[in-house]
C-alpha cells in the first residue's frame, strides 16, 4: 500500500512539473509568409497551449511578417518578431507582452583635490572607459557624472600635470572626495600631435575650451567603434568622448570632433579629426586632420592636414598639407604643401611646395617651389623654383630658376642661373648657359656677347648688338646711309653662331630679317640677309671681321621715293626670283666688334 502511494505521489509531481514548465521555454514551430502578427501570435499560443495578453495599441496586429523557424523556444521566436522592443512576463496560462523596461541611471557626485596642496582641481576629466561617458570638474573641483544602472563602475580621473587615478564607484555612493597626485609634466609627442588640430584658429573657434581640455587630459585613450552621429562637437552618440573614438562611419550634421575615421565621414559644416583619416572625408565648410589622410578629402572651403596626404584633396578655397603629399591637390585659390609633393598640384591662384616637387604644378597666377622640381610648372603670371628644375616652366609673365634649369622655359621673361636647356621668350637672362636662348634680348652674364660696327653694300653705317653665347646668339641691328641723296634706314633682328671664338682666327654665320624705311611708312620693304665672315682677334676685347653675304629684297609693291636709295644696288651679281617684287644679290660686309662678358 505504501509503494502505491509513493508511485502516485511521483506521478502527481511529474504532472505538476510538466504543467509548471515555463511558457517562454516551450518549443514551437512557425512557418508563415506575409501573415498578420496577430495570426502568428495565435499560432504560437495554440501550439504552447497558453494565451497572449497585450494592449492592441502597443502591438500593431495587422502588420505582415514572414517567419520560418522549427522547434525554437517561444522567447526566441518573440525575439525574432519584435527584437528588443518588448519584455515578457508569465502569469498562469498567460504570457503578458509589455514595453521594454526603461534604462535606469544614477549620478556620481564628488570633488577632486590636489593631494599635496588640498586645493580643488578644475578642468579634470572624469570618465568611464567602458561606457564612454565623461565630464569635467568645475572651479571648485566638483563633478557630476551620469551613469547607467549598474552595481559598480570604474572611473578614471585624468588631468595634464597629474597622474591618472582609477576608482571603483558603487551604486548609492554619496559625495566622493578624490585626491590626485601631481607629477612632472612630460610632453608626449603623440599627445602634442593629436592636439594640433584643436589648436588651429578654426579649432579654437568651433571647439569649446572644455572639449579641448578633456582632449588633452585623456590624450592616450582611444577606442574604435562602428559609427557615430553628432549635431555639434560634444552633442552626439558618443557625447564628449567623441574625440577619443575612431569611427568606420561618421555623420555630423553641423560639425563633428572625432579621434579619426577608418571609413567614411560626412559633415554639413565641418570635421575635426585628432588622428588619421582613411578612405573618404567630406565637409561643406572645412576638414582639419591632425594625422594623415589616405583617400579622398573634400571641403567646400578649406582642407588642412597637419601630417601627410596620400590620395586626393579637393578644396573650394584653400588646401594645406603640413608635411608631404603624394597624389592630387586641387583648390580654388591656394594649394600648399609644406614638405615634398609627388603628383599634381592645381590651384586657381597660388601653388606652393616648400620641399621637392615631382609631377605637375598648375596655377592661375603663381607657382613656387622651394626645393628641386622635376616636371612641368604652368602659371598665368609666374613660376619660381629656388633650386634645380628638370622639366619645363610655362607662364604668361616670368619663369625663374634660381639654380640649374634642365629643360625649357617659355615666357616673356625667363631667368636661369645655369641654363642647360632652352629659353624661349622676349627677354632671356642667365648667369651661364650651355643651352639655347631664343628671344629679342638674351643676357648671358658669363658669355661672349659683343657689339659690332660694320659696313655693307646695303648700308655704310651699321651697329649690331649680339647677345647670348658663341653657340647661339640673338642680334638686334640698325643702320643708315649718309648724305641727303640715296637715303635709307634699316632696323632688324636675327640670330647667329660663332665658331672657334677663343682662337686667333675664326668665323661666324648669321641670318637677319630687316625692315627698310625708304620714304614711306605705308609700304616698308623687307630685306632677308644671310652673311658669313672670317674673324681675326686683334686683342682680348676686339676683333676684325669681313665676309660675303646673300640678300633677298621684298619691295612689297613700294614705289621708288625721290632722294631715297633704290634696290637692288647696282654692280652686284643678282638673281631672277621669278617675282617682280623679289630680287636678290651677293654682297659683302666688314667691320669691328667689341667683345664683353666672360672671355
Amino acid at each position: 500500500m505504501s509503494k502505491i502511494l509513493k508511485l502516485a505521489a511521483v506521478f502527481v509531481l511529474l504532472s505538476f512539473y510538466s504543467y509548471s514548465q515555463q511558457l517562454l521555454d516551450k518549443p514551437v514551430t512557425v512557418s508563415v509568409k506575409g501573415q498578420p502578427v496577430s495570426g502568428v501570435l495565435k499560432t504560437i499560443s495554440e501550439q504552447g497551449k497558453f494565451y497572449f495578453s497585450y494592449n492592441s495599441n502597443l502591438i500593431p496586429g495587422d502588420s505582415l511578417v514572414t517567419l520560418n523557424v522549427s522547434q525554437k523556444s517561444v522567447k526566441e521566436v518573440l525575439g525574432l518578431l519584435f527584437g528588443a522592443s518588448y519584455q515578457y512576463k508569465e502569469k498562469g496560462d498567460y504570457i503578458i507582452i509589455l514595453p521594454a523596461a526603461k534604462e535606469k541611471v544614477f549620478y556620481v557626485n564628488g570633488h577632486i583635490f590636489d593631494q599635496e596642496t588640498n586645493a580643488p582641481v578644475d578642468y579634470a576629466s572624469v570618465y568611464s572607459r567602458q561606457m564612454l561617458v565623461s565630464t569635467l570638474s568645475g572651479d571648485d573641483g566638483h563633478f557630476r557624472l551620469r551613469i547607467k544602472d549598474k552595481s559598480s563602475v570604474n572611473l578614471t580621473i585624468s588631468k595634464v600635470g597629474y597622474g591618472d587615478t582609477t576608482i571603483v564607484v558603487n551604486y548609492g555612493d554619496a559625495d566622493l572626495r578624490l585626491l590626485i597626485q601631481p607629477r612632472a609634466i612630460e610632453l608626449d609627442p603623440l599627445i602634442v600631435r593629436y592636439s594640433e588640430g584643436e589648436s588651429t584658429w578654426l579649432g579654437r573657434l568651433f571647439l569649446s575650451a572644455r572639449l579641448r581640455a578633456q582632449s588633452r587630459n585623456i590624450g592616450r585613450f582611444f577606442v574604435a567603434l562602428p559609427y557615430q552621429a553628432s549635431l555639434t562637437p560634444g552633442l552626439g552618440t558618443h557625447g564628449r568622448m567623441s574625440s577619443q573614438v575612431v569611427n568606420k562611419f561618421s555623420l555630423n550634421l553641423l560639425g563633428g570632433y572625432t579621434a579619426g575615421v577608418n571609413g567614411v565621414e560626412i559633415a554639413g559644416g565641418f570635421n575635426i579629426s585628432k588622428k588619421d583619416v582613411r578612405y573618404v572625408q567630406i565637409a561643406g565648410m572645412f576638414n582639419i586632420v591632425s594625422g594623415t589622410v589616405r583617400g579622398v578629402q573634400v571641403a567646400g572651403f578649406l582642407n588642412q592636414i597637419l601630417d601627410t596626404l596620400g590620395g586626393v584633396q579637393v578644396s573650394g578655397f584653400s588646401g594645406n598639407v603640413q608635411k608631404s603629399a603624394e597624389g592630387v591637390q586641387v583648390s580654388g585659390f591656394l594649394s600648399r604643401t609644406a614638405g615634398n609633393m609627388h603628383g599634381a598640384q592645381v590651384s586657381g591662384a597660388l601653388g606652393i611646395i616648400r620641399g621637392t616637387g615631382d609631377g605637375v604644378q598648375v596655377s592661375g597666377a603663381y607657382n613656387h617651389v622651394k626645393g628641386n622640381f622635376y616636371g612641368v610648372q604652368i602659371a598665368g603670371a609666374a613660376n619660381f623654383v629656388k633650386t634645380n628644375i628638370e622639366g619645363g616652366q610655362i607662364s604668361g609673365g616670368a619663369n625663374i630658376g634660381k639654380s640649374e634649369v634642365r629643360g625649357f622655359q617659355l615666357a616673356p621673361l625667363n631667368y636661369a642661373k645655369e641654363l642647360h636647356g632652352t629659353q624661349l621668350g622676349i627677354i632671356n637672362v642667365a648667369d651661364s648657359s650651355a643651352g639655347l636662348s631664343l628671344g629679342l634680348f638674351n643676357f648671358i652674364r658669363k658669355s661672349t656677347s659683343n657689339v659690332s660696327v660694320y659696313a655693307s653694300e646695303v648700308m655704310p653705317w651699321n651697329v649690331a648688338w649680339k647677345m647670348g653665347t658663341h653657340k647661339f646668339y640673338s642680334i638686334l641691328l640698325a643702320g643708315s646711309t649718309s648724305g641727303s641723296k640715296n637715303k635709307a634706314y634699316v632696323i632688324g633682328a636675327g640670330f647667329g653662331r660663332e665658331f672657334f671664338p677663343f682662337k686667333k682666327v675664326g668665323f661666324f654665320t648669321e641670318i637677319t630679317s630687316q625692315t627698310l624705311y625708304l620714304g614711306s611708312w605705308e609700304n616698308t620693304p623687307s630685306l632677308y640677309h644671310f652673311q658669313a665672315a672670317a674673324t681675326w682677334k686683334l686683342s682680348k676685347h676686339f676683333l676684325l671681321f669681313a665676309g660675303p653675304s646673300f640678300s633677298i629684297f621684298d619691295s612689297d609693291g613700294a614705289e621708288q621715293q625721290k632722294g631715297y636709295k633704290s634696290f637692288p644696288p647696282n654692280g652686284y651679281p643678282d638673281f631672277d626670283m621669278g617675282n617682280k617684287n623679289l630680287s636678290s644679290w651677293i654682297g659683302w660686309q666688314a667691320g669691328v666688334s667689341w667683345r664683353y662678358g666672360r672671355l
